[in-house]
């Protein structure tokens, strides 16, 4: 067998055999998608139960973002004032959606609101001719949606105009901010959101929440509830005694303080409170405080504000009021609620209304560990009050029904990591499709896809390029104006004009690989390290799809310009580990604006300075360590048996791993000790492979997607081969298969 590619290191995940054994009898998963969990570091029960069924009761508070108050109050501001708000968005798929969602809330809103995104030949982000456009026609406030936040000049000259500026945008800051009235991204210091991969609509789709929230939660917005618990010697408040009192002060669902403070006891504690919270004789005498100083502790900490806990009214309370006037000679004045008493009328067919199970119906699993401490109880205690208001707020999860689908499709199209709060976001959206707008539903069916059954790739591989065609080719305002289209004529109407688009599209990237092709064989001694590619035959609107291509088909940082009569636009994709905006960073000076992510970013560069820059870039990489460059493929789990990776156990896995992509892809099986029985060439330029393996008499078929250069000749006397594969249901004609995709093959045993 002759390689063309360069070889990988493998690297197997790790587990704990114990671990996988507990876990595979406690769900009744097979061992294989166990091993795939624990190796990819979902490895509680809560862990797994929350990758499972993420709730959308679980996203995070919009108000973790410190400028959101501050955001909403402008924007209301404008709204009731009849300013003229401009939208300004990006032009690919993250960008539409990210634009459609806030001008769909806002129009909703009555707001008088326009949306404007990149056209014909405008570059990507918010130019001083948009500002300048914006305070000709007398704006008032703009609003960035996945852009901004490296407008530092921009957003001086929108101030300077008499336009505030709100910046919601993911991408990495530069080391100084723009001077903009509010900001809102994931990514930076002056935030404290718990997840920085939010993509550029999933950030718009905070805004709105936040917006939704403050309309909707008006007996909470704003105002600091403290939620509380205790630990007792027992259940009698009239003899047993409070050993411990914790408290969280909340506001707008993020913590603001805490309180915890353990109290000496001159009654014995039990064996059974000791077995139950961890508490013991020994730890009062040693952290213990006398009563009544933690009762002024306590007072002092709570103030006026409103006091929930969990059983609080029949329980909590009555030892807190008999120790208050028995020390201090006060009673207490706070409202309070009980979430005891709330999960009682709101939720039905539970085993019982403790806090921990009450907490699990609501899609929050606490370590049972740590349950029956009062700090942790009272964090918990805030998360199922914060889910009881949701869940009883019809019109928040409307929104949430409407506005989700959007903001999956933005987080997958700009290839964010599928993990915490994105993963919820996409499970979710997907779920929540059929209830999102007439003009996606219409796209949707007019590719044949299954809105009921749909899954991330289809994102990825259909609907996410076609959104982002129109935008590509320089009209960008068809996928918008599609996705906040409720019409189904105009629907029609629109699809019909993108899918010409995207056919537009596509004849350009086939001529830009080519142009590449071409320019690499010509260059038969490119760079192992970077591929460095400039032309004046290149669409500077598909420099992204080509470097995007082109990496993953070598494993190696592309660079790729299309070059112009003064500034030329560049774009960079690399593989996973390495950081293409250090790069940039420390080649700044050679390119006028730039943006992006860790593996994805885009330039604008002057015509005279492309040599040079690319003199630096072979420069920087030639410097880097063999570390930074290490292409390392990681590995699932291994299967000793192919028969293994049946129809069924691949649709036992897609239910349980999807939604797959960035940072949660499709599993890489290993097979070891392979036989290869037949190899041919397939496609249209004969640029595939399909083989046919074999193991202890199982044949399978494995394809393998653009590695016909990769691989010359298998010869089936060749000996036995070790083969990783990613398994998956490929649905054709009505009817699904197991297609395995080769991956990467190296000899095996002799």
């Amino acid at each position: 067998m002759n390689f063309q590619s360069k070889d990988r290191s493998w690297q197997l995940k790790s587990y704990n055999p114990k671990l996988l054994n507990e876990l595979s009898d406690f769900f009744r998963y097979p061992e294989l998608i166990t091993t795939i969990l624990l190796g990819r570091g979902i490895d509680t029960l809560a862990k797994i139960q929350n990758f499972i069924k993420p709730l959308t009761l679980n996203l995070y508070s919009p108000f973790y973002f410190k400028d959101m108050a501050k955001a909403i109050d402008r924007i209301e501001s404008a709204i009731s004032g009849k300013q003229g708000i401009l939208i300004f968005g990006d032009k690919d798929a993250d960008g539409v959606t990210a634009t459609a969602i806030l001008y769909k809330y806002l129009q909703r809103l009555e707001a008088n609101v326009v949306y404007r995104v990149p056209e014909g030949a405008e570059n990507y982000g918010i130019s001083k001719d948009v500002i300048g456009w914006a305070a000709l026609n007398e704006f008032s406030l703009i609003i960035t949606v996945d852009c901004g936040i490296t407008s530092i000049q921009e957003i001086e000259y929108a101030r300077s105009v008499g336009i505030d500026v709100i910046i919601t945008d993911h991408h990495e800051a530069r080391d100084k901010l723009p001077d903009a009235f509010a900001i809102i991204n994931p990514k930076i210091s002056l935030d404290c959101y718990p997840f920085p991969f939010l993509s550029g609509a999933s950030v718009a789709f905070k805004l709105v929440c936040g917006m939704a929230e403050k309309n909707t939660l008006s007996e909470t917005y704003n105002v600091e509830i403290v939620f509380f618990d205790i630990e007792t010697t027992g259940l009698n408040p009239s003899k047993d005694e409070i050993i411990e009192i914790g408290a969280v002060k909340v506001k707008n669902g993020v913590k603001l303080a805490e309180f915890q403070a353990l109290i000496n006891s001159d009654i014995k504690i039990s064996d059974e409170i000791t077995a139950l919270t961890g508490i013991t004789d020994d730890m009062l005498k040693k952290e213990g405080k006398p009563v009544q100083e933690v009762l002024e502790m306590f007072m002092k900490f709570i103030g006026g504000c409103r006091l929930v806990g969990h059983n609080a009214i029949e329980f909590d309370l009555k030892f807190v009021e008999r120790e208050l006037k028995k020390y201090l000679n006060i009673s207490l004045s706070n409202p309070v609620e009980d979430t005891l008493k709330m999960s009682r009328v709101m939720i039905k067919k539970i085993s019982d209304y403790k806090l921990g199970t009450v907490a699990n119906s609501l899609g929050l699993y606490p370590e049972a560990g740590k349950m029956h401490r009062s700090l942790f109880d009272s964090y918990i205690c805030s998360e199922v009050y914060r889910r009881l208001i949701i869940s009883r707020n019809t019109k928040l999860l409307e929104l949430y029904e409407e506005f989700l689908p959007l903001a999956a499709i933005g987080t997958v199209a700009d290839i964010m990591p599928l993990i915490d709060e994105n993963r919820n976001i996409v499970k979710n959206g997907l779920r929540l499709l059929p209830h999102s707008s007439i003009g996606l539903i219409t796209l949707l069916r007019n590719i044949n896809i299954n809105i009921d059954r749909i899954k991330s790739r289809d994102i990825s591989w259909s609907v996410s390029p076609i959104l982002n065609s129109p935008g590509r080719v320089g009209d960008a305002s068809l996928s918008v104006e599609l996705l906040i289209s409720n019409k189904v004529k105009e629907s029609e109407e629109l699809v019909e004009a993108i899918i010409s688009k995207d056919t537009e599209r596509k004849n350009i990237v086939d001529n830009g690989v080519e142009i590449i092709n071409d320019l690499l064989e010509k260059n038969s001694n490119a760079a192992d390290r970077v591929f460095f590619i400039s032309s004046d035959k290149l669409s500077k609107g598909t420099t992204g799809l080509l470097a995007n291509r082109f990496s993953n088909l070598y494993t190696l940082p592309v660079i790729i310009i299309a070059v112009e009569k003064d500034y030329s636009t560049g774009s960079i994709r690399a593989p996973n580990g390495f950081d293409v905006i250090k790069m940039l960073d420390s080649l700044k000076e050679f390119i006028f604006q730039y943006g992006g992510h860790k593996s994805a970013g885009g330039f604008t560069i002057k015509k005279d300075n492309i040599e040079t820059f690319k003199e630096k870039i072979v420069e920087y990489m030639d410097n880097l360590s063999l570390d930074d460059l290490k292409r390392e493929l990681v590995i699932d789990a291994v299967s000793d048996d192919p028969g293994e990776l049946n129809l069924n156990m691949i649709r036992y896995l897609e239910n349980v791993i999807e939604p797959t992509g960035n940072g949660n892809e499709i599993p890489r099986i290993l097979m070891k000790d392979i036989s290869i029985s037949s190899n041919r060439n397939i496609g249209r330029n004969n640029e595939h492979i399909l083989m046919t393996i074999q193991k202890n008499g199982k044949p399978l078929t494995i394809t393998g997607w653009n590695w016909s250069n990769k691989i010359k000749a298998i010869a089936p006397t060749d000996g036995l081969y070790d083969i990783v594969v990613t398994p998956e249901l490929n649905k054709y004609q009505g009817n699904e298969e197991l297609r395995l995709n080769l991956i990467d093959i190296k000899r095996g045993r002799a």
